[in-house]
């Protein structure tokens, strides 16, 4: 990562934290000042950012659509009707609807949509599930570049430029990131230290074996039935037990690239880690610490057990203190910390643009596009309405940056709710304060963390589009279940490896090589 790069992803942070600290009038200063200065808010920042991004004559306004996994939240219709009351009222030119799918369909129905090119304009893009380069590859995204410098002051101006690296490729923008989080926090492990008190554990977990050990005893002694919280399907590898693995730091891209210190891409399936990791899954799924259907498990279950914390650690950071306690009604906060296996090694950075909105090739109005995301970030006020809804109906304010979601009492769900993973930026996020302080180490910046040097590389699997597309479906049909436990590795590893073998992952693997080693001639010195 360039030094400048650097030093402005840590002040853009560093003022998120001041901004959120509250009662101190000298943080508040600051945080408006840095605000100003980057067009967040502010009247006179915000009038010239939306004049410099939209110039609109009296023309028609445009809708887009924006299609995101999920339920429609219930007060969406009202949001809606005043984000684009607004939005007129602003001169932008722009309308927005959601298409919302639910989380059990979204591959497959965001799949057809592209596929047989329906009309819509934005979508969003998880790269630790299909990733950037996925789409890309396919031809499935516009290229904004031109868009973003005519309608995007605002995006330049408060999504650092390590970020945008992880969307371009030769120059081509292919989406919006999502800067929502300190990334830093990814291989994190929550402990429910309510359920391990209560059952007498100790929470002194030195290795992934005493996890599996713990829940076992929690399970017996309080005569529960927990397991891990996963996802199977397309999942990628678990960052987690990277930390605990000789060659760390590395990273896997696409499920099976594997990018070393050292600069060479392997196939991570034929490693002797994979191997480790399937086999501890292989021994979880075994003792019935995994969902049986894990495989085909639905998103929403995953999210509910998590939510109320019905689990003795879940790989990641947990939800809201309010809704753990509707599981555990004397639980408390400090009864769930992270942990990290080896602690004692360097903490990095892997990926700078983890989540992503981008526009679909068959859209009509990039540049809306584009002039709505400006919009967004152009002032706090933009920011809360589109997030979080109208204040006093779906939400309510708390001190500086916190944010109190008013909830639907038959659901238990916000009446209103955008989630800022999908499209935040960690300069306007309101911090809900029911969370968890193990879920708010998320919006902190971590002085102490590195970035690995492949966190901006972007992989454009163009060349190898077909072998690429045949190396992805043998990964999700047979390379899977091993990982996650299902079948045995010894006994299917080798057919699975000859199956990639056969689908191209050796000219997939060589067109990696070959754009790692030009990302690495091209990147600056240190």
């Amino acid at each position: 990562m360039k030094k400048a790069s650097l030093v402005l992803l840590s002040g853009i942070m560093s003022v998120t934290m001041l901004a959120g600290c509250g009662s101190n009038s000298n943080n508040g200063a600051s945080g408006n000042n840095a605000s100003n200065s980057s067009g967040n808010s502010g009247t006179n920042a915000n009038a010239g950012s939306n004049n410099a991004s939209t110039n609109q004559s009296s023309a028609e306004p445009v809708t887009i659509k924006y299609v995101l996994p999920g339920t429609e939240p219930k007060e969406w219709k009202s949001v809606q009707a005043e984000v684009n009351k607004k939005l007129l009222a602003d001169g932008v030119g722009v309308q927005i609807d959601k298409e919302y799918i639910d989380w059990g369909a979204w591959e497959q129905k965001i799949n057809l949509k592209l596929s047989t090119n329906e009309d819509f304009d934005m979508f969003h893009v998880m790269n630790d599930w299909v990733g950037l380069a996925n789409y890309a590859g396919r031809g499935a995204l516009k290229d904004i570049t031109k868009e973003i410098e005519e309608y995007g002051p605002n995006l330049k101006k408060i999504i650092p430029e390590s970020v945008w690296s992880g969307v371009t490729k030769d120059g081509k923008v292919y989406g919006i990131p999502a800067y929502w989080y300190e990334s830093a926090v990814d291989g994190s492990i929550t402990l429910n230290k309510y359920l391990f008190n209560k059952a007498g554990v100790s929470t002194d977990i030195k290795n992934r074996d005493q996890l599996l050990d713990a829940m076992e005893q929690i399970n017996s002694k309080l005569n529960m039935k927990l397991t891990i919280p996963l996802r199977g399907g397309s999942a990628g590898p678990a960052d987690i037990f990277q930390r605990t693995y000789d060659a760390y730091p590395f990273t896997v891209r696409d499920n099976v690239a594997f990018i070393g210190q050292d600069g060479v891409v392997k196939n991570w399936v034929e490693s002797d880690m994979f191997k480790q990791d399937a086999q501890w899954f292989r021994k979880a799924y075994q003792k019935k610490l995994i969902n049986p259907d894990v495989l085909t498990v639905k998103q929403e279950q995953i999210q509910d057990q998590i939510k109320y914390g019905k689990y003795a650690f879940v790989f990641g950071t947990p939800n809201s203190l309010n809704d753990v306690q509707k599981t555990y009604p004397d639980a408390k906060d400090e009864d769930f910390s992270l942990l990290r296996l080896s602690p004692e090694k360097d903490t990095y950075r892997m990926v700078n643009a983890k989540n992503v909105n981008v526009v679909a090739a068959n859209s009509k109005h990039p540049a809306e596009v584009v002039k709505f995301l400006n919009w967004l970030y152009a002032s706090q006020d933009n920011y809360d309405l589109f997030m979080y809804g109208i204040e006093g109906k779906t939400y309510n304010k708390v001190g500086d940056k916190g944010l109190e979601s008013i909830m639907d009492p038959k659901t238990n769900t916000p009446l209103y709710l955008q989630d800022d993973w999908m499209i935040g930026n960690l300069n306007l996020i309101r911090v809900n304060q029911t969370l968890l302080s193990a879920n708010k180490e998320l919006y902190k910046e971590d002085k102490s963390a590195k970035t690995f040097y492949a966190a901006n590389f972007f992989f454009d699997p163009a060349p190898v589009k077909a072998e690429m597309g045949n190396v992805q479906a043998v990964y999700t049909s047979d390379v899977t279940p091993i990982y996650r436990g299902v079948i045995d590795y010894d006994s299917h590893i080798q057919a699975a490896l000859d199956k990639l073998k056969a689908a191209g992952i050796d000219k997939v693997l060589a067109e990696y090589q070959k754009q790692l080693d030009a990302f690495k001639a091209s990147a600056p010195t240190e």
